[in-house]
């Protein structure tokens, strides 16, 4: 990969990670915390009520501990959820296929889809740690998109190994959308396509190719073409 364009990759990069950060603190802000200052008030609600003297009905004290409940599981799905888009997976000790099939196994214990997994029990060749994480990282970024944004519950993750290179393909049958440049001059920068940024800058640090293909309502197919040592 040439030198200059490795440069603004990183500084891409950086600058996503960033955006990211911001939105990650909004994220937990507006869901998790907001869903314990919910839970809080009702717990409050009851205990002033107990503090006046007041006879709560047993309809009423099992209502209030069904919405407590219902908060509090809100709020402990979308932690996991957050802790589980940062856990460290011993990127560098473990085979890449374990890695994203551990990954696979998360997204469908948070979300509900199914996916569908096509690859060898184990690459032939070992796979640089860089190369590692960007594939982790952006299969995590393809698969999270299809669950918010496509409708689809099924998804399917392919790996393939050629050569010296690996070739990862992530898809649905969802909504599709119709793709915004991601190179050249007019290459977005616009705050909702952080994900497609931050996949194509991933694969351009580690001298790959990302091509993105959908169009609305033939769903969205994300191929990415990498050497197994950066």
């Amino acid at each position: 990969m040439p030198g200059q364009e490795g440069q603004l990759a990183a500084q891409r990069i950086l600058a996503i990670t960033e955006e990211e950060l911001q939105r990650i603190i909004l994220d937990v802000h507006d869901g998790p915390v907001q869903q314990m200052f919910a839970a809080r008030s009702q717990l409050s609600a009851l205990q002033n009520r107990r503090a006046h003297g007041e006879s709560i009905p047993e309809a009423d004290y099992d209502l209030a501990l069904e919405r407590l409940g219902r908060l509090l599981d809100g709020a402990l799905a979308e932690i996991r959820t957050f802790l589980g888009a940062f856990r460290p997976p011993n990127f560098a000790q473990r085979d890449l296929i374990d890695i994203l099939q551990d990954l696979l196994i998360f997204h469908e214990e948070t979300t509900g889809c199914e996916v569908f997994f096509e690859g060898p029990a184990h690459l032939q060749t070992a796979v640089s740690l860089p190369v590692k994480i960007a594939l982790y990282r952006i299969c995590q970024e393809a698969l999270s998109n299809a669950y918010r944004h496509s409708g689809a519950r099924r998804q399917w993750v392919r790996i393939r190994e050629s050569a010296g290179w690996l070739a990862l393909a992530v898809w649905d049958h969802g909504r599709g959308f119709t793709p915004p440049p991601l190179t050249g001059p007019a290459a977005t920068e616009r705050e909702e396509h952080i994900g497609l940024r931050g996949m194509r800058d991933r694969v351009a640090l580690v001298g790959g190719a990302f091509d993105l293909q959908s169009s609305p309502q033939q769903g969205t197919r994300i191929i990415v073409r990498v050497p197994v040592h950066e």
